[in-house]
């Protein structure tokens, strides 16, 4: 049986904020949606990869026709969401192309942050997860293994993955674009994961008037709080603690339900004139639709980072030429290796 490696999903560029979170999988829900997948079905090693811009399942079939129809009937079934609003967003990717559309991602050529640091160890996560629960063999093994390994080349090989340009480092960017100086606010980050602390860490040097941190395992906020010389609030204490604050930035992984409603920030800000800029960089987003409405208050989620980001890339964007060699270089040593298992892979010439 001839076998096939493809690939079916979308990001920030064809769907919106609103469908990526419909479509988002939880670490929890990654396990549900690979329980969900009967041994008949025409995909034969799954890899789901979620994050806050991109929403894409790389598997292996005998038949992408037939692979594909599936998958995209099944999503739409798993998240309860109209098949024709996921043919509207998701897009097909075969053979040659879905090996080299990861080696572009796990890169960064595909981020909204070229280059940006995160997608690397997601890509990382999401493979090691669906190994362990048994949904990978030898092709996507070799196949996210060597991908892996692609994205630390591209990234000691080049300039395109030094300094600090991340979603987290954006967000700091957007915030101070937006306030132009942060030396009389008081800011809270809540959430002290990768994303919190790299926003630590670019706000390191920056003049802030009061800085807070707030997680939901509190010793780790404490923790943080001590190295970077900041406070710490409970997280129980979050939404009536937010009144005090100028700016917060949510860089936490939502739980399933917005940790910011409408309704309990409003309850808790006895001064609904005082101005709070709300920077959401969750995935689904931690603030509900509805802060939005709410009077002196301005949230900022990721797609509202791109406009930033753009501005920022044109040093790194140097680097595509030579981070497409190294991409080209790996597709065609996947090749090799597929031959010796196979013919040709579908969609080269060799």
């Amino acid at each position: 049986m001839m076998l096939h490696v493809g690939a079916l999903g979308t990001d920030f560029r064809s769907a919106s904020l609103r469908m990526r979170d419909a479509l988002y999988l939880e670490k929890e829900r990654v396990k549900q949606f690979l329980d969900s997948i009967p041994d008949d079905s025409p995909l034969l090693e799954v890899v789901a990869l979620s994050t806050c811009n991109r929403i894409e399942v790389f598997y292996v079939c005998s038949d992408h026709p037939a692979a594909s129809a599936w998958l995209r009937n099944h999503l739409a079934s798993f998240h309860h969401i109209p098949g024709g609003h996921i043919d509207k967003v998701m897009k097909e990717y075969h053979c040659a192309e879905a090996v080299r559309h990861l080696f572009r991602v796990v890169s960064g050529m595909e981020s909204m942050v070229f280059g940006e640091h995160e997608i690397l160890g997601q890509v990382r996560e999401a493979y090691f997860f669906c190994m362990k629960n048994a949904s990978t063999d030898s092709y996507l093994n070799r196949l996210f293994q060597q991908a892996i390994a692609t994205g630390k080349k591209v990234r000691s090989s080049t300039a395109a993955g030094r300094g600090a340009l991340s979603i987290a480092s954006i967000a700091v960017e957007r915030m101070l674009e937006l306030e132009g100086s942060l030396a009389q606010k008081h800011l809270l980050i809540v959430g002290t994961g990768t994303m919190g602390v790299r926003a630590l860490k670019r706000l390191h040097g920056e003049v802030v008037g009061a800085l807070t941190l707030c997680n939901r395992t509190e010793e780790r906020a404490i923790r943080f709080a001590r190295r970077f010389g900041a406070n710490h609030i409970p997280f129980n204490d979050l939404i009536n603690g937010i009144p005090r604050f100028d700016i917060v930035l949510l860089a936490t992984a939502n739980s399933g339900a917005p940790i910011i409603t409408a309704e309990g920030l409003q309850r808790a800000r006895s001064n609904p004139e005082k101005p709070l800029l709300i920077v959401d960089v969750g995935a689904p987003r931690n603030t509900e639709k509805a802060v939005e409405t709410l009077e002196g208050v301005r949230v900022v989620c990721v797609d509202d980072l791109r406009e930033t980001a753009e501005r920022r890339l044109s040093e790194r964007k140097k680097e595509l030429e030579a981070i497409n060699e190294i991409v080209e270089e790996q597709v065609r040593e996947f090749t090799r290796w597929y031959r010796y298992k196979h013919s040709p892979l579908c969609g080269t010439d060799e």
